[in-house]
This record gives structure tokens, C-alpha cells and sequence, in this order.
């Protein structure tokens, strides 16, 4: 028995010895997206990433454009999936098109997004009956062709925004959504029925902006993760700059519980001096040149743990950039270094990337 312990063990050092090594070498901001809201997904080997496209407010953009890379820092555009320029005037997702998101979802993708018709031509856009709502589109693999399942009408309420669907382990499927036109901003959560992309109960409110607090001007962009029994859901504000916080919760309807420390991250800059987010802290980074942060979603990164991608301004540069950075959890709390700006290495091998993945409950691609 002993002889076979330490052949054993001579085989497992043998194997460490030989195991490679590779080093993920990176910088934020990545430049070759002017998205904002940027959503990162890996899929079959290669990286793929949906975002706002610009012009971002106050009128209309293209739609949704699909960018790929190889290795998460060279991007190309590849397509559109949804072209606004072929859709009929009379749709009532038609001119901006706001915060996409791309979800594998048993052997379907979709497509989720934001949008409103500003020709007047469709609804009662004066009384703002569809001013802004969320549709889902479907396809057989992630390049599309998509099928907008909502053509008639959204999937939400008026004057809903941010849409992001999340999988439960059970199999079902739910729409986080916010009401982000309105007074008071809310995040709301629905089943959704995956097959007819039509929600199956009436919103359930989870979270909403406080007053006096560092989400008290509002908040948008969920976006939800679940590890070890527990939903995390990540949102943005602009009460001061533009940050991201998180609540938490055992039940997917709630009670949820904000971070005592949020802003988990972000930055704003004032007399051209960055102050950074950090954990619930404000430092000062004069060095830091990105303001603007927030908007995150997570997707799972080159060495297997949670990756967050998110967005920025560059003084002097008028479109959004992309940012990436690693998340990590010490019990049930969340860590980053969010954001960083200088160049980042990551030592990464195939058992270090099986070993984040088990620890974060990720199932292997």
C-alpha cells in the first residue's frame, strides 16, 4: 500500500512538473469597442461581446453589433445581429437600441434588448405608451440568424430598461429588468417561459434606489450570478460618477440585501483629478485617466474564475471603451481590483482553471 501511495505521488509531481504554464497579459481600457454596457461571452474556444452602440443617447444608433477575438483583447467586428436600418417603421423596437445581452440557454441563444421607436409611427409614443421596453431574440447558434420572439409587443411594461435574463440550476429562466424612466427606479425579476418568451407572472420588485446613498439618483444594469446557494446581483448608479454595487439573496424573489460596502467599484472625475471606487471607499487616483465606470456584467474569464466587463470614458476620446477585470469571492463577499488601469499578468494552468471553475460552481463549456 505504501509503495503504491508514493508511485502515486511520483505521478502527480511527474504530472505537475510538466503541466504548462501561460501567462494572460492585459490593460485596460481594450479599444477596439465603442460600446457601452459591453457583454463578454465565451463560447467555443473564442470570445464574443454584444454592447451599446454609439451614438448612445438621444437618438438612433445602428442596433445590435457582435464583435469576436481570439483572446479577449483583439476584437473584429463580425455582424449585426439585429440591423436597425431593415426593421419596418411600424415595430416598436426600431431607433436606439440599449444595453444587449447574449445568454446560452439549453441549445438556444438569446439575444436580449432594450429599445424604442422615436418616428411616432408605432403605439402612442406621444403619451409614451412605448416609449422604451425589452425584447428577446432567438437563435440556433450565437452568430444568429436571431427571431425577435417579442415582434408585437415587449416582453416588459412601459418605460422598462436593462433587461438580463439568468438561468436557474432547476432549469428555469428569469428576466431582471428596471423601470428606469419613471420617478423612483426599481429592479424587478420575473420567470419567463423560454420557449415563448413570455413572462409567467407579474414583476416582482427586488431593490430600489435610496435616497441619501450612493444609489440615491438611480439604478439600472442588473445583471445576476449564483454561487454556493446564494444570487448576486450587480447594478449601477450614477449618483456620483457612475459606480456598480450588489445585493444579495437565498431566494431569487427576495429578500435581497445590499453590500454594506457598495459601490463595490467605479470612478468620476472632477477638476480633472479620477476619484476611484473601491469597496465602498473613495480614493483619489490622479494617475487614473478612465471615468465614467459602471454597467457590468460577468462572464468567465481565461484562467476560469469570474470576469466582470464593464465600461469607461478616456478623457479626450468621445465613445465609450470597454474594461475587464477578474471577481473572486472570500466566503460569500465579492473582490476585485476593479478598476485597474495599469498592464495586469495572470498566471494560469489547466488545474488552476478547473479548480476556479469547481470553486465557483462553473460548469465546464
Amino acid at each position: 500500500m505504501l509503495m503504491k501511495n508514493l508511485f502515486l505521488l511520483a505521478l502527480f509531481f511527474c504530472f505537475s512538473c510538466q503541466e504548462k504554464t501561460t501567462v494572460f497579459k492585459y490593460q485596460n481600457p481594450i479599444l477596439d469597442m465603442d460600446f457601452r454596457d459591453t457583454h463578454i461571452v465565451p463560447e467555443g474556444g473564442k470570445y464574443y461581446a454584444v454592447g451599446t452602440c454609439a451614438p448612445y443617447w438621444g437618438g438612433v444608433n445602428p442596433g445590435v453589433k457582435l464583435y469576436v477575438s481570439e483572446d479577449l483583447l483583439h476584437w473584429q467586428f463580425d455582424r449585426m445581429l439585429i440591423d436597425a436600418q431593415q426593421l419596418d417603421s411600424l415595430v416598436w423596437y426600431k431607433d436606439r437600441f440599449w444595453a444587449p445581452e447574449l445568454r446560452h440557454i439549453g441549445k438556444k441563444y438569446y439575444l436580449t434588448f432594450n429599445c424604442q421607436n422615436n418616428s411616432g409611427e408605432y403605439g402612442d409614443v406621444a403619451n409614451q405608451k412605448h416609449y422604451h421596453a425589452c425584447g428577446v431574440a432567438v437563435a440556433d447558434q450565437i452568430e444568429g440568424p436571431y427571431t425577435v420572439m417579442t415582434p408585437d409587443e415587449p416582453l416588459t411594461p412601459f418605460a422598462s430598461n436593462d433587461l438580463s435574463l439568468f438561468q436557474d440550476e432547476d432549469g428555469k429562466v428569469y428576466a431582471f429588468f428596471n423601470n428606469g424612466w419613471t420617478d423612483i427606479h426599481r429592479i424587478y425579476v420575473a420567470e419567463m417561459d423560454p420557449e415563448t418568451c413570455r413572462l409567467l407572472e407579474d414583476p416582482v420588485e427586488l431593490i430600489c434606489q435610496e435616497p441619501g446613498k450612493w444609489d440615491g439618483a438611480g439604478i439600472e444594469g442588473s445583471h445576476v450570478i449564483k454561487k454556493d446557494g446564494t444570487y448576486y446581483l450587480f447594478y449601477s448608479s450614477w449618483t456620483r460618477g457612475y459606480a456598480v454595487g450588489y445585493a444579495t439573496a437565498t431566494h431569487i424573489r427576495g429578500p435581497w440585501k445590499k453590500y454594506e460596502h457598495n459601490p463595490l467599484f467605479g470612478a468620476y472625475t472632477e477638476n480633472d483629478t479620477t476619484y476611484l471606487f473601491k469597496n465602498g471607499q473613495v480614493i483619489a487616483d490622479p494617475d487614473c485617466k478612465i471615468s465614467g465606470i459602471g454597467h457590468n456584467q460577468i462572464f468567465v474569464g481565461p484562467d476560469g474564475r469570474y470576469w466582470t466587463s464593464y465600461h469607461g470614458y478616456v478623457k479626450g476620446r468621445p465613445d465609450a471603451v470597454t474594461l475587464i477585470d477578474p471577481i473572486w469571492f472570500e466566503g460569500d463577499v465579492i473582490r476585485t481590483n476593479t478598476p485597474t488601469y495599469t498592464p495586469q499578468e495572470i498566471e494560469i494552468t489547466p488545474s488552476l482553471i478547473q479548480k476556479n471553475k469547481k470553486n465557483n460552481g462553473i460548469k465546464n463549456e
